[in-house]
Formats: structure tokens, C-alpha cells, sequence
């Protein structure tokens, strides 16, 4: 049984001594439809917020956070109009204690109304009027143009930049193919030289043969870093997942005269898979390692430890020797292109391995910097241990223009 069928039943039993409100109208017709009119004309308004309340409701859906809000009004609108039904009920039937009873419920829900919605007032407040809304999206649609136009700007830099990577690298590699034919032909008459007509020149003419022999060996090594600076990033070879201790025992296959006649010992522990150019991967080994045997101590003899562990989505490699070590404002210069700490005459070499090897890892989409605490040096490389896309080099229409040198 209901609520108000309960009210309705205890209503009656105690209303039955009084008057319905028709007798205070003196039962006059037009006075009495008047206020039932009225009374009908105003519950049914009441009826029709609730429902447009409702339909507002279900279309806006999460939208807006004061729903609960919105019901409760809509409790208290439906409530004010059973009041204006029950004012019509009772003009025949003294049903006064059931229409006191809804009127009371209607305070209680209309307090409860009155106080939910005070605190949303300041929120109510804070909303953009049309213009304002309209005004604020004429400023963002000039935001999102600008930054359109900025991001067309940097595009086009980045290509202009990648051209001129890729016609800088061409450069390089064409001028140092050229060179090595005129610096053949000068290697080749010095030893005819020396060999046709040692007993003719004096010490001085066979020292400034020496000399220029010399020239030319490092010549040579320059040329042929620089070629392999040049290649790297233009080889098609695709990245392999294959174990990095294959790729360290083919570097180390090629470094074995050096080590042996250092008498060095180089050590490692397991290596995972890595997906990279194997190629790349030998010449990364074989320049930290060769650079870990070269630059000792006199007397010494070199030991390179080899280690690798894993740091969520990268494999963490260090390469560690006893070597001379570097002073720590120039670790960050060793990687540098051209940038020796030592003169030749110490300790040999272009000065090009170590850029090589950042070039090697920044392709492979990794990081790879120095540590040094004056008695040795300990390289860390960082590759990721998944396939990275390749961010493909828009070379433009420049690229497809030759280049002449």
C-alpha cells in the first residue's frame, strides 16, 4: 500500500466531521470552477517541468555533474503540483490531513532543494555567457592556425635540414673517394723512390720519404673513418634480432693482432638478442674495444670487461678498460668529430672513432655516453631491446639532384 493511501485512509477516518472546501465557495459554480481551473491550469505546468527536466537529463547524459541536482527539483515541482491537485480534490472532499501531509513533504523536499542548489551558484556563475563562449573560440581557432603555421614552418626547416645532412654526407663520402686516388698515386712513387734509390739519397731525402709515407698512412686512415662516418645510416641493411656476442667475437676476429701484440685480455659475460644492423653492431665493438686497447699506459697491459644488463625496454652495455682515462670536463668532447685529446705522435688515430660510435648508436635510436674516474674509462650504450621505426629522411627534390664536387 502507498504512502498516500495510508494518509488518504487515516484522512478520512478523521475528516469525517469536516466540511469540504466547497461549502466555504457557498457553493457557487463559477466561484468553485474558477479555482478549480486555475488549480488544474497550474498542476499541469508543474507535470510538464518534470518532464522536460527528465528529457533534458537523458539527452545531456554525463555532460553536466549536477544531475542529482536537477531530480531534485524536479521531486519538488511534481510535489507542488499533487498540492494544486489535492486543492481541487478537496473542494468536494475534506481530505485536509493527506493534502497537509504533501505539504509537508513538499517543504522537506524544497528545503532540500533550496539548500543542494546554493552551492552550486558560484558554478552557475562561473558559466560563459554565448558571446563569451564565442569569443573564446574565435581565440582558439587563431591559436590553432598559428600553431598550424608553426608546425608547417618547422616541417619545412627539418626537411631543409635532413637535405642538408644528406647532401653534407655525400660530400663526404664522394670528396673522400676522390682523394684516395691522388694519395694512392703518392704512397706508390714514395716507395718506388725509396726502393730505386735508397743508396742515392742521404739521410735527410730518406727521412723526408718517411715523412711523407707517414703522411700518407694517416691520410689514408682519415679518409677511410671519415668513408665509414659516412655510411652510416645510408646502409639498407635492415635491423636483425640476433645475439650481440656474435657481433663481439667478428670485432674481436679482426682486432686479434692488436690484442695479441698488447697482450691484452678482453672478457664479457652473456650479451642478449638486440635488434640492430649486425654490420653496425661489429663496428661499434670494434672501435670501443680498439679504443679501450690503445690508449694505456706505457707498460701496461690492457684488460676491457665487457658487461650488459637489461633496464626495462633497453639493454644497458658498458664497455669498462684501465686505460688512461679521460678528464671528466672532456668526456662529452671525445665523441666529437676530429677531437683528439692526445697528439698523434702519443697515441695514433683520426680522431673519428668515438663519433662514429655515437652515430652508430643514435641510428639505432639509443643513447651512449662516459664515465672516468682517472683510472680508466667505462663507455655505456643504452639500445632498445624492441624494433624502432627509422624516422625516414625526407631528402626532397635536393636529393635527387647530383652532386657535383
Amino acid at each position: 500500500m502507498s504512502l498516500f493511501s495510508v494518509l488518504g485512509a487515516e484522512a478520512s477516518a478523521a475528516s469525517d466531521a469536516l466540511l469540504p472546501h466547497g461549502y466555504c465557495f457557498m457553493r457557487k459554480p463559477d466561484l468553485i470552477w474558477l479555482h478549480v481551473i486555475s488549480d488544474a491550469a497550474i498542476a499541469l505546468a508543474y507535470f510538464m517541468i518534470p518532464v522536460v527536466l527528465v528529457y533534458f537529463i537523458r539527452r545531456m547524459g554525463t555532460r553536466i555533474s549536477f544531475n542529482w541536482a536537477i531530480a531534485l527539483f524536479a521531486s519538488f515541482i511534481v510535489l507542488c503540483g499533487t498540492g494544486h491537485i489535492l486543492d481541487i480534490v478537496v473542494v468536494w472532499e475534506p481530505v485536509y490531513y493527506l493534502q497537509g501531509w504533501v505539504r509537508a513533504l513538499t517543504a522537506v523536499v524544497s528545503l532540500a532543494t533550496a539548500m543542494a542548489i546554493i552551492p552550486l551558484v558560484p558554478k552557475l556563475l562561473q558559466m560563459k555567457t554565448p558571446e563569451e563562449l564565442e569569443s573564446a573560440n574565435a581565440r582558439l581557432r587563431e591559436e590553432v592556425h598559428a600553431r598550424e603555421a608553426a608546425e608547417d614552418d618547422l616541417r619545412r626547416s627539418l626537411a631543409d635540414l635532413n637535405r642538408a645532412v644528406h647532401e653534407l654526407e655525400q660530400f663526404a663520402y664522394i670528396t673522400s673517394h676522390d682523394l684516395q686516388a691522388p694519395l694512392r698515386n703518392i704512397a706508390g712513387f714514395s716507395q718506388l723512390l725509396s726502393r730505386r734509390y735508397t743508396q742515392k739519397l742521404d739521410g735527410d731525402a730518406l727521412e723526408f720519404l718517411q715523412f711523407i709515407e707517414q703522411g700518407v698512412r694517416q691520410m689514408q686512415a682519415l679518409i677511410q673513418d671519415l668513408l665509414q662516418l659516412s655510411r652510416v645510416g645510408r646502409t639498407e641493411a635492415r635491423p636483425e634480432r640476433r645475439p650481440l656476442d656474435e657481433a663481439l667475437r667478428n670485432a674481436l676476429n679482426t682486432l686479434k693482432a692488436e690484442i695479441a701484440d698488447r697482450e691484452a685480455t678482453v672478457d664479457f659475460g652473456p650479451l642478449p638478442d638486440v635488434p640492430a644492423v649486425q654490420s653496425l653492431m661489429v663496428q661499434l665493438f670494434q672501435n670501443l674495444v680498439g679504443n679501450a686497447i690503445k690508449f694505456q699506459k706505457p707498460g701496461s697491459k690492457p684488460e676491457v670487461h665487457i658487461s650488459a644488463e637489461r633496464e626495462e625496454r633497453f639493454l644497458h652495455l658498458r664497455v669498462q678498460d684501465n686505460g688512461i682515462g679521460v678528464a671528466k670536463d672532456q668526456l662529452e668532447n671525445i665523441f666529437a668529430v676530429f677531437r683528439r685529446l692526445h697528439s698523434t705522435d702519443e697515441y695514433e688515430g683520426t680522431g673519428i672513432g668515438l663519433a662514429i660510435c655515437r652515430k652508430i648508436v643514435q641510428h639505432h635510436r639509443g643513447e651512449i655516453w662516459a664515465e672516468s674516474d682517472g683510472n680508466g674509462l667505462t663507455v655505456h650504450v643504452r639500445l632498445p631491446l624492441e624494433p624502432v621505426v627509422a624516422r625516414a629522411i625526407d631528402t626532397g627534390p635536393a636529393a635527387a639532384r647530383p652532386l657535383t664536387v
